[in-house]
């Protein structure tokens, strides 16, 4: 089973996915972290989320880039939940930070196929993203690149998912 869910900042997205996670009856439950710490907010953010999934049996792999990697730390793929969090911060990771994206940056389907490798040998995957207005008049070129990539890759992500949740503010689903 494949989850995806999709929202705003601080829609409860993070929540939900634990809940699922915890949910699925697999003994095996993993945290993908992707998220690469820059600031105090940042430190706050993450130490937040750990307090959050304490006592709940989640192994957390740190992965900001390459996600299809995290295969090979997993024990019994095909008897684990694997909650990835978050797309967000992945493809961020693959344009900034991914030392072979210097060169050339993932496409929105190189990054998609990755996780979707990953869910393709795990019993159970729950992934998180975010969702960012793409006004093109406030952002740079940088930004604005970021976001039309997140969009194509969540896009994939949502094609391939079994289900879907949408968490963003105002939205009937």
């Amino acid at each position: 089973m494949i989850s995806f869910i999709l929202g705003t900042a601080n829609s409860g997205k993070s929540e939900l996915a634990e809940k699922l996670a915890m949910e699925s009856g697999d003994a095996g439950r993993y945290y993908v972290a992707t998220m690469k710490i820059y600031d105090e907010a940042g430190r706050e953010r993450v130490s937040r989320h750990r307090q959050q999934r304490e006592g709940k049996g989640f192994l957390t792999i740190e992965k900001l880039y390459d996600i299809r990697e995290v295969i090979e730390q997993i024990e019994k793929p095909d008897e684990a939940t694997v909650l990835l969090e978050c797309v967000t911060n992945l493809v961020g990771n693959e344009m900034f930070e991914n030392p072979a994206g210097k060169e050339k940056i993932k496409s929105a389907d190189e990054i998609a196929e990755d996780i979707k490798y990953v869910a393709g040998r795990v019993h159970n995957m729950i992934i998180v993203s975010n969702e960012y207005e793409s006004d093109a008049d406030t952002y740079d070129d940088a930004t604005r690149n970021y976001i039309r990539l997140l969009d194509l890759v969540n896009e994939r992500i949502n094609s391939f998912s079994d289900r879907v949740m949408d968490m963003r503010k105002g939205s009937a689903d």
